[in-house]
């Protein structure tokens, strides 16, 4: 989920660690804080049960990726509202107090009705009745012709797998629905209908597509069995050809793979295990050979890397590679499988030795020669770090690091994923800067229960300040499985 979805040590903690400048949080005074926030962002933000990704003090500028968005749209890919839902259940599972969990059932319910008849989600929701019948949302029965039939909406039907964007929704459904005891049977059958939809577009190869309508994109042109590296590539921008591709970037292979272990280990239907080993199976032979044995962004047919967008250039992906390793981390932990472990270690080789001086990674590395690559703010390949493509990171690291402390508890057979429904930025944090995380939580949050930053209130310091307070209250429930 973003940030918020990799697997990560659960790290002991205890709530006595002394701060250094200030004195230690208590845990009364963390659940106050969490009720205090909890309150104002259910009963002050949310229109319909749904969320955006910031809001203005007054709360009427509400803004999603790309701008501002009218007051009946709510925004799905995290922090958007199935990642406001969870924090909803997190304050329920450690306070106990059931208007959390009815909190979360008004986010659940939001995520029902605006369920698309392709099986899942599109980047915003709609929250307006009127407007809602410019989507094929099956809450109205809109299906087939009368779908197809809508005008002025070229989305009004595509499931978004971009992002996390229907995996994180599915990710907090699933947990309402265990949390609750399966007290709403439209969360299950939404649940079930998205998962089934899912496999149906799962390529043969294991993959999936980034947004689809219907049938997965080029799902019947015959691929390459395994990953190679061309002998040369354009540095020019080139026109994607037809599909099939076969996506890597922003982690998608990971979050899908997650979902459907997930999926099993909530529901235990072996299909979803099955598609959780597709993945694995997939990840397997998009490895690049050695010695660059990473993954890139994007695939054709072929399984040679190409271009993506004009900032995506062919080449191997340090971020996506270390996501990549934590799921054959995870999946290997499900199934024992010593080829998912082979492909984790000879990808992090690849990864520990393409480190930059300073410490950091570029985000993509030039076939065959390894080089640091990277996109200047003109759209053109360069070699060189500077005047860079601003809105898109050309360098990563944070995210990297804690893999390899991951990888080498795997090799000795130790669990290293929390496996877990919904997993948090507060869940990398060790005893001692939880402990400061909370404090400056408590001291910062205001009388209104808000944290505001540069005059906005952010929906991902809502969820991260919620999830970092739970586990100081809780340390328990951070363990559970939840």
């Amino acid at each position: 989920m973003l940030k918020h979805l990799a697997p990560v040590l659960f790290v002991a903690l205890s709530c006595g660690t002394a701060l250094a400048g200030g004195p230690q949080p208590t845990v009364v005074e963390a659940r106050g804080a969490i009720e205090r926030a909890g309150a104002y962002f259910r009963d002050h933000l949310g229109v319909a049960g749904t969320y955006v990704w910031k809001y203005s003090l007054d709360g009427q500028k509400r803004v999603g990726e790309g701008g501002a968005v009218p007051a009946s749209i709510g925004w799905v890919q995290p922090p958007g509202t199935p990642a406001v839902g969870a924090a909803f259940l997190r304050i329920f599972e450690v306070t106990g107090d059931k208007q959390w969990l009815q909190s979360a059932q008004l986010v659940a319910t939001a995520l029902v009705n605006t369920q698309l008849e392709s099986g899942g989600w599109f980047y915003k929701i709609e929250t307006d009745p009127q407007k809602a019948a410019t989507w094929c949302y099956r809450a109205l029965k809109v299906s087939g012709k009368s779908c197809h039939d809508i005008k002025d909406n070229p989305h009004r039907n595509e499931t978004v797998l971009d992002d996390n964007n229907t995996q994180s929704v599915l990710n907090f459904l699933m947990w309402f629905d265990q949390t609750s005891g399966g007290s709403d049977p439209d969360v299950r059958t939404c649940i079930d209908k998205a998962l089934h939809r899912l496999m149906k577009v799962q390529y043969p190869n294991g993959a999936f597509p980034v947004f689809f309508t219907g049938s997965a994109p080029g799902a019947d042109v015959e691929t390459a069995a395994k990953a190679s590296i061309p002998a040369s590539w354009s540095h020019e921008w080139q026109k994607p050809d037809r599909p099939p591709y076969f996506i890597v970037n922003d982690n998608l292979p990971r979050d899908m793979g997650r979902l459907f272990l997930n999926a099993y280990r909530t529901y235990h239907d072996p299909a979803y295990l099955k598609a959780a080993e597709k993945v694995g199976d997939f990840l397997l032979a998009a490895q690049l050979p050695a010695p660059q044995q990473g993954w890139a962004q994007e695939y054709d047919r072929s399984m040679q890397p190409v271009w993506g967008r004009k900032f995506e250039p062919p080449g191997v992906v340090s971020r996506e590679t270390a996501g990549n390793i934590d799921y054959l981390i995870e999946l290997n932990e499900q199934d024992k499988d010593a080829r998912l472990l082979d492909a984790a270690v000879s990808a992090a080789i690849w990864l520990k030795a393409a480190r930059l001086p300073d410490g950091r990674w570029a985000r993509f590395y030039e076939l065959n020669t390894n080089r640091p690559l990277y996109i200047d703010d003109g759209g053109q390949v360069t070699f060189d770090y500077k005047n860079l493509w601003q809105h898109y990171g050309m360098k990563t690291g944070a995210e990297i690091e804690p893999v390899f402390a991951r990888l080498e508890l795997a090799k000795h057979g130790l669990t290293v994923s929390h496996q877990q429904l919904w997993i948090s930025a507060a869940d990398e944090l060790s005893a001692d800067e939880l402990s400061s995380k909370v404090r400056q939580l408590i001291d910062s949050q205001d009388d209104q229960g808000r944290w505001v930053e540069d005059r906005f209130i952010q929906g991902e310091d809502f969820v991260d300040g919620v999830f970092a307070l739970a586990r100081f209250i809780s340390p328990e429930a951070s363990a559970s499985g939840k």
